[in-house]
């Protein structure tokens, strides 16, 4: 049931953008969201689907019409463990990842064996809902894949209130070409774009490949092609234990033959499974440091040739002694780093303290730009979400170092670099660095995808990077899309104006 009156809450999300609707609707379950598809359908109103507001690519402002909101479809309804004893999270889609970890974590309480989801993005208050339809990721996405590889089974709901139910390994294309059945009995038919997607982590476009599992359509599809109506999870079994280690560098090119150096022998320690490896400039530690009022976070002692660091994370198959601490040392001395610069936090609670020293960076970009705002109020931050394949790592850094010190901008340099995808924050002072950073976001755009990358590794595209998803696949693969989506949603009335 819609209604007229709107918070200006639900106008906006963490991109800072905001929009306008003309009515509101908070379904509690499947049906109550179909009927009020129908109702948006019958009027031919845009609808935009809303999670938590999380995301930062304003994919979830509205931009008229009505907007219909999930955040009430936070029902858990239970784990099950089939006869391979795999475990399944079955979940509405407002759920915020939070709620699940709290709910795992009572289960556990309880005697049975630990388990987790492991996609984290930043925002544990990100709904799970969100979180599938712009396949996110976050830090230990480099172990175990991307929100897709997690998910077991949907049900969407269609712009026209009907429904489809998808089971992993269930409906498949037949080269390019699908048919699916809806709930309600309909076929619907259609070909898959010719695109082919990097090899690279990726959360741009619709994904796509041949013979390809249907379910894989609307995971990352970002509401456009139907509505994440119910989720079934696929739950890892916990680690005995997480370690964490912060190693400090005097130079950026110590810590970029580290990542090499880990990524090549990190089998070496198995059954231990190397989960993250992040990164922090010069500029973000400094940032990180001056968090310290709000975050209370004790740090070791700053020394003068700290210039850049890396957080690496451990799940440990066993609580012995035995650990990756050795490679990692020798590692570390083979790439110019010492132990005696590395910070190790061995249990839950110093491994808290660095979990907080990780999400500091991009709390503190958001305090400055807010403090700028006020002066000019159209200035927003820009972060990159590039990624590139490995052997293109040392080059995309120092095409973002040479551009940026060329153009003088006030930047931060941190996140995903295991994944080859670290996120480049300018900080604009006025509407002039705006614009020079905007025209540097598109030269890099065009750079990563010449070289095999991806315009939005684990952000989605939402309204604010369609030119670059341009980019990456050309009008050809653009107006693929688009007759993609008319398929099921021939009016265009879900999620208009995302991705194109």
């Amino acid at each position: 049931m819609f209604q007229t009156h709107i918070s200006a809450d639900f106008l906006r999300d963490e991109s800072r953008a905001c929009g306008t609707a003309e009515a509101i609707a908070f379904p509690r379950n499947l049906a109550e969201l179909a009927s009020d598809l129908r109702e948006a359908a019958e009027h031919g109103s845009p609808v935009t689907v809303q999670g938590a507001r999380t995301g930062i690519a304003a994919g979830a402002v509205p931009d008229g019409g009505v907007v219909v909101s999930l955040a009430h479809m936070d029902r858990v309804f239970g784990v099950r463990v089939d006869d391979d004893g795999r475990a399944f999270a079955a979940v509405q889609p407002g759920v915020p990842l939070a709620v699940l970890r709290r709910h795992l974590a009572v289960r556990e309480s309880s005697g049975t064996a630990p388990l987790f989801f492991p996609p984290d993005p930043t925002e544990t208050s990100a709904s799970l809902g969100g979180m599938a339809a712009c396949n996110s990721s976050g830090a230990c996405s480099f172990a175990y894949g991307p929100t897709r590889n997690h998910i077991e089974r949907l049900t969407v709901a269609l712009a026209d209130g009907d429904t489809l139910t998808l089971r992993r390994g269930g409906p498949a294309a037949q080269g390019h070409r699908f048919s699916l059945v809806t709930d309600g009995g309909r076929t619907l038919a259609g070909e898959l774009p010719a695109y082919v997607m990097p090899n690279v982590k990726n959360a741009a476009g619709y994904w796509i490949r041949p013979d390809m599992d249907l379910i894989d359509l609307f995971i990352g599809s970002e509401g456009t092609l139907g509505v994440i109506a119910e989720l079934e999870l696929r739950l890892t079994p916990h680690p005995a234990r997480t370690l964490g280690v912060l190693c400090h560098f005097a130079e950026e090119a110590s810590v970029l033959a580290f990542v090499d150096a880990m990524r090549r022998h990190r089998r070496e320690a198995e059954p231990h499974l190397l989960t993250a490896l992040e990164y922090f400039d010069e500029a973000a530690l400094r940032l990180i440091r001056a968090s310290t009022p709000q975050t209370g976070l004790l740090l070791p002692p700053h020394r003068p040739h700290w210039c850049c660091a890396l957080y690496s994370e451990w799940a440990l198959a066993h609580e012995a002694e035995s650990g990756p601490e050795p490679l990692m040392a020798d590692l570390l001395a083979a790439c110019g780093g010492h132990a005696d610069d590395a910070w190790v936090a061995p249990d839950s609670t110093s491994l808290d303290k660095m979990k907080t020293f990780r999400h500091a960076v991009p709390e503190q970009v958001n305090a400055i730009i807010a403090a700028r705002k006020r002066q000019y109020p159209d200035l927003t931050k820009l972060g990159t979400d590039l990624a590139v394949p490995d052997d293109r790592l040392r080059d995309v850094m120092d095409l973002y170092r040479r551009d940026l010190r060329q153009a003088g901008l006030e930047h931060v340099v941190f996140g995903h670099i295991g994944d080859n995808h670290v996120h480049v924050n300018i900080l604009p002072r006025d509407m002039r660095d705006f614009a020079a950073g905007k025209a540097l976001y598109r030269r890099w755009a065009e750079q990563v995808v010449a070289w095999g990358g991806s315009v939005s590794a684990e952000h989605g595209v939402g309204r604010i990077k369609k030119d670059l998803l341009a980019v990456m696949y050309g009008p050809d693969g653009i107006a693929a899309m688009r007759r993609l989506k008319a398929v099921f949603d021939p009016e265009n009335r879900l999620n208009p104006g995302r991705l194109f």
